[in-house]
């Protein structure tokens, strides 16, 4: 069994205002973050980034003539499904195998750590998938006022085995189904029930420029 990683990387960016992946943090571009924790993984077979012409250049840049051989580059979708199926397409292509571990990530979750990463795709071999979580215990009500609910937060990296992802994205494809991440879309076209395990903080997607500036200031707790 093999483990190949997925790094969505064709968003355009529009709610941050400008392309949040090359914004700087601790002098590194956001990209490289989780390109290289990827890359450095010892688990990790192969990574396909979903990006376009324009910012494949950019990572090419980045790491000039350094870039890691388990690298490839596609051109992304309209839509993070349209991505996810393009890559999972191409890798089809590569006689990837059914039993093998997809593990698709969102790039804008940038600060994903090498140790939440590892952990997934071990409790994924063993059990057969792995997505990471986190709970809030805050809700805002229909009368603004604050109450105790337990929320989830699914993030990212969601891991999966091959087959299944590819029946449930073909079938997907078929209906003009979009989901929302690559859990719903396995959800709604097979019967398996995703395993999680708790996710960290850090891992927050950067949707705002607000998110990227509270994700500094644990960072510079962090150092």
């Amino acid at each position: 069994m093999k483990v190949h990683g997925i790094l969505l990387a064709a968003g355009k960016s529009i709610r941050f205002k400008e392309n949040k992946l090359f914004s700087i943090v601790n002098d590194l571009p956001i990209i490289k973050y989780p390109i290289e924790t990827f890359t450095n993984s010892s688990l990790i077979n192969t990574l396909t980034i979903t990006t376009d012409a324009k910012n494949k250049k950019n990572i090419e840049d980045i790491f000039s003539d350094r870039i890691s051989e388990k690298i490839s580059f596609i051109e992304g979708g309209s839509s993070r499904n349209e991505s996810e199926f393009n890559a999972l397409k191409y890798l089809e292509l590569q006689s990837v195998q059914e039993n093998d571990l997809i593990v698709i990530h969102d790039a804008a979750r940038a600060f994903l750590s090498p140790d939440l990463l590892h952990r997934l795709i071990l409790h994924a071999q063993e059990y057969g998938s792995a997505s990471p979580y986190l709970s809030s215990g805050l809700l805002i009500n229909e009368s603004n006022e604050i109450t105790e609910k337990e929320i989830v937060e699914i993030q990212t990296p969601q891991i999966f085995d091959f087959k299944n992802l590819m029946k449930s994205y073909r079938e997907a494809s078929l209906d003009g189904f979009n989901s929302v991440d690559t859990t719903e879309c396995i959800s709604k076209y097979t019967k398996i029930i995703p395993q999680v395990i708790e996710g960290e903080t850090l891992n927050k997607k950067i949707t705002y420029k607000q998110d990227l500036d509270e994700l500094k200031e644990i960072l510079e707790v962090k150092l």
